[in-house]
């Protein structure tokens, strides 16, 4: 794990040398100070000097869960209980949408529209990603082998993939050229994967994700 001591006349002046000899955001950081300034009466006469010790903090590697590609009578089963589920959801908002459900490559893919399905979305996402887990969790409740289930509404999910990837490559570019790490704003573990599988091959900077959730976040660097 890194480490490097940052010195400088105020902590933030430690701290800022700290950040740039690591290259790593504050967030990805445990900070020790080593040495701060007295403050007596003579301490005019002494130059003032602050010194701090970073420590990389210990990263977290995104986990999936391990999935099988179902046979016919568990993707038809998964199915009957995702809709189920999804109807009486969609009943209780007191809204109407189609549920189109579908099997692709290795999951369930269920896909809701109508005009209200902003509603299902929430804001980046966030409700769209809930309803995701709850459903995959319904959907795999006492089944040993686990369904990949994956819920859209209004091909939200290619769309706002489309934005992160060219956030991605906007951000490597920064990374490069500053030659400084930059954290991301906080993520659903969907927008995560999308970040890192985006910079996965580039030459010149790495991604690793930190911080617990529902603050987790992607911080990107150079390698």
């Amino acid at each position: 794990m890194k480490e490097a001591e940052g010195v400088g006349k105020t902590y933030d002046e430690a701290l800022e040398d700290g950040l740039r000899k690591i290259g790593l955001p504050k967030e990805s950081v445990q900070i020790e100070i080593l040495k701060e300034p007295k403050k007596t009466f003579f301490s005019i006469l002494d130059p003032k000097q602050v010194r701090v010790k970073l420590t990389e903090l210990e990263k977290k590697v995104e986990k999936e869960h391990e999935y099988t590609k179902p046979n016919e009578d568990e993707i038809n089963s998964a199915k009957d209980i995702a809709i189920r589920f999804l109807k009486e959801y969609i009943s209780c908002l007191g809204i109407e949408l189609t549920i189109e459900a579908k099997e692709s490559d290795d999951a369930l893919r269920i896909e809701l529209s109508g005009e209200k399905a902003g509603l299902v979305i929430g804001y980046r996402g966030e409700t769209l990603e809930a309803l995701q887990v709850l459903v995959m969790n319904i959907v795999n409740k006492n089944r040993e082998k686990k369904v990949r289930v994956i819920v859209d509404a209004e091909n939200y999910r290619a769309k706002r993939e489309k934005t992160l990837e060219e956030l991605a490559l906007k951000v490597a570019n920064t990374v490069v050229a500053k030659r400084k790490s930059v954290s991301l704003e906080p993520m659903v573990a969907f927008e995560r994967k999308v970040i890192h599988e985006a910079l996965q091959n580039h030459p010149k900077v790495k991604t690793s994700s930190v911080g617990e959730e529902p603050y987790r976040k992607v911080v990107v660097s150079l390698k």
